[in-house]
C-alpha cells in the first residue's frame, strides 16, 4: 500500500477545482499521508496488542514512545511503512515485556525511576534529532523541542512516583525508554 500515492491522489480530488500552487498541494498530500499513516499504525497496535492480549500496554507504550517521538525525533527508516511496521512490533514487543516484567515480579519503582533518568538525560544531550528529509533549521525551535522533551519525561517521572497501576508505569517507561534510545548516534547515521 503506497500511502503517498493515495494521498496525491486524494490532494488531486479535494484541489481540482481551487486554484492552489504545488506546494499548497504539497503540504495537504503531506497532512493526508501522515493522518492515513497514524490511523493505520494505530489500528494495528490495537490489532497486535488484542491479539498478543496485551493491549492496554501496547497503547500505553506507544501513546507515551510516540509523544516523545514527535517531540524528540529519533532514528527513520527510508519509508514511513516500514517505521509504522517496525514502530508496531516494536511497541507490541513492549507491552509484552511489560506484562511478562510484572508477572514475573521484576518490577521496582526505584528502577523505573532511574530508567527514566537514563531517558532524560539521553534527551537532554541529543534531542531533537532531525533527519535529512525533515531537517530542524531553527534554534528556537531546536529549544522548545528539547525542553518539551523533557517535560514529558519530568511529568512521567511525577506519574510514576504517584501512580500505584504497575502495568501503566512499566509500559510508559518502557515507551519512553525505547524511544530515547532510538535518538543514539548509532540509530541516526
Amino acid at each position: 500500500m503506497n500511502f503517498t500515492i493515495i494521498s496525491e491522489k486524494l490532494t488531486n480530488g479535494i484541489t481540482k477545482d481551487l486554484d492552489y500552487n504545488e506546494e499548497k498541494k504539497e503540504i495537504i498530500a503531506y497532512t493526508i499521508e501522515t493522518v492515513l499513516l497514524s490511523i493505520c499504525g494505530t489500528f494495528l497496535i490495537i490489532i497486535l496488542g488484542c491479539l498478543l492480549n496485551a493491549l492496554v500496554p501496547v497503547v500505553t507504550a506507544a501513546v507515551f514512545g510516540g509523544i516523545l517521538r514527535r517531540l524528540s525525533g529519533g532514528a527513520h527508516f527510508n519509508m514511513p511503512l516500514k517505521c509504522l511496521l517496525f514502530g508496531t512490533v516494536i511497541y507490541s514487543l513492549i507491552g509484552v515485556l511489560a506484562k511478562k516484567l510484572i508477572g514475573h515480579n521484576l518490577t521496582n519503582q526505584h528502577v523505573l525511576i532511574l530508567i527514566l533518568l537514563i531517558s532524560l538525560l539521553i534527551v537532554a544531550i541529543l534531542a531533537p534529532v532531525d533527519s535529512q528529509t525533515k531537517p530542524i533549521h531553527s534554534v528556537v525551535l531546536r529549544k522548545k523541542l528539547k525542553i518539551s522533551s523533557m517535560i514529558l519525561i519530568i511529568v512521567l517521572l511525577l506519574i510514576i512516583i504517584n501512580s500505584s497501576n504497575i502495568l501503566l508505569n512499566v509500559s510508559a517507561v518502557l515507551g519512553i525508554f525505547y524511544q530515547s534510545i532510538t535518538l543514539l548516534p548509532i540509530f541516526n547515521r
